[in-house]
């Protein structure tokens, strides 16, 4: 597992064992290197609580390059919070599911680079979306739509009881904001518990996500994936108005 100083995953290892080892062992790093990424390594690096990612050789094929972070920012959906303005912007966009996979892994490459998003980790993920009926862990894509265009989306993928957030763009303003909130009040109908928000982030926090340390998002995190998984968010699913999904404003 170990190759001098950084930690090396080899072809066969346990993506659970590695985790566990690394975070029981007190490693101060958070990417951890494996072989070139392929659907199964990537599955069960997610599975295990890494977040998949990759790293491009300059003379070589990409690595996979499994994140434990250090800390990692989580959300309980159903207590995200909505602002007014957010609520207001809602009115003009519509949400939907898995209808533009492709196209939505595609420009969250073109707007944040390659650098850890490399072609043949964006091919792996559209083998999992592909395949992700049939998957533990089914790679989504969330999709906001105006007027007929998409205008901010982001891939993810879905283990049990817990959604984790990729990788996301916007092309409007207020977009950004406009999608997380939809998404989080549609990830709480469907009885999702634990939103996994990746490193925290100012506008992850002001959503309502809590920066956990390892010894604690681990735990949760295996729990949540030994939940009933919510299958109608792995299916298809046409654009419904934002607003309807915020539901009213809370009084008070």
């Amino acid at each position: 597992m170990f190759e001098g100083q950084a930690p090396f995953i080899e072809d066969g290892d346990d993506f659970t064992a590695c985790a566990e080892a690394l975070a029981g062992g007190g490693w101060p790093g958070e990417f951890a290197i494996a072989p070139p990424p392929g659907p199964d390594a990537a599955e069960a690096a997610a599975c295990a609580g890494f977040m998949p990612m990759s790293v491009a050789l300059q003379d070589g094929p990409a690595l996979l390059l499994p994140k434990l972070h250090l800390e990692r920012c989580l959300l309980d959906p159903a207590a995200a919070r909505v602002t007014g303005t957010v609520r207001r912007q809602a009115q003009r966009f519509s949400l939907g599911l898995n209808a533009a996979f492709d196209e939505v892994l595609a420009r969250c490459a073109g707007v944040h680079g390659d650098g850890w998003l490399t072609p043949e980790l964006r091919a792996c993920f559209s083998s999992l979306h592909r395949e992700r009926a049939g998957r533990r862990a089914a790679w989504l894509s969330v999709e906001l739509w105006h007027e007929g265009a998409l205008v901010a989306g982001e891939i993810g993928y879905l283990i049990g009881a817990s959604y984790a957030s990729l990788s996301g763009y916007r092309d409007l303003s207020g977009a950004g904001s406009v999608q997380l909130a939809a998404l989080g009040a549609l990830l709480a109908r469907e009885g999702v518990g634990t939103w996994d928000l990746g490193m925290g982030m100012p506008y992850k926090l002001a959503l309502g996500g809590r920066n956990l340390p390892r010894e604690e998002y681990l735990p949760m995190l295996r729990e949540a994936y030994g939940l009933p998984r919510a299958e109608s968010l792995v299916a298809r699913k046409d654009p419904v108005p934002c607003r309807g999904l915020l539901g009213p404003r809370p009084r008070g």
